[in-house]
């Protein structure tokens, strides 16, 4: 397994980490690092499991308060959502219909049997604002999932969201830059 890459962050002369925002170059090194990205998740599964945890707080954390969102939205625009049952009753209230014709509308039964968005972009993606922000389903205001806990048992989600996010991004690439 070829474990060479490209490190997208690096520190400054200053010490400070370089966060990398510009999205084509996220993903042309998402792409030619995932090898070393999955060398590095079993890399961090023989580390103990509370250092890993207490820096993925630590460092995505920071990279959230770097990262404006707004200027992205990438994940309105790549990701396929899932709203549970709570979350199509109060995105119905919100956009002021019957989850029965807010379901019509807005959503589809996917090849797995799931009922998801129907459309990509999101349809409440409105200027990379979501206009049902208050609203929104559970999933998109957890996401990228950094701070949800069990962090090593998520890792395969991680992977699968360094291309779209750049805070996953950055997260991993300091992570590489710190743990490993």
């Amino acid at each position: 397994m070829d474990v060479s890459f490209e490190s997208a962050s690096v520190e400054s002369a200053s010490g400070d980490f370089q966060y990398e925002f510009d999205h084509k170059r996220i993903e042309m090194l998402a792409q030619k690092n995932a090898n070393v990205n999955f060398a590095f998740t079993l890399h961090l599964k023989t580390l103990d499991p509370v250092v890993v945890e207490t820096a993925v707080l630590k460092i995505a954390g920071e990279v959230t308060a770097k990262t404006d969102c707004t200027s992205c939205a990438k994940c309105c625009r790549a990701l396929v959502v899932a709203p549970d049952y709570r979350d199509v009753s109060l995105l119905a209230g919100h956009v002021g219909t019957t989850t029965l014709e807010f379901k019509k509308k807005y959503m589809r039964i996917d090849s797995e049997g799931d009922s998801v968005l129907r459309q990509r972009p999101c349809p409440f993606l409105k200027s990379n604002r979501c206009s049902v922000y208050e609203s929104r389903p559970k999933l998109c205001r957890n996401y990228p999932y950094l701070d949800q806990g069990n962090f090593l048992g998520t890792i395969g989600r991680v992977l699968r969201n360094v291309h779209v996010c750049p805070i996953v991004f950055n997260t991993v690439e300091r992570l590489k830059a710190e743990l490993w």
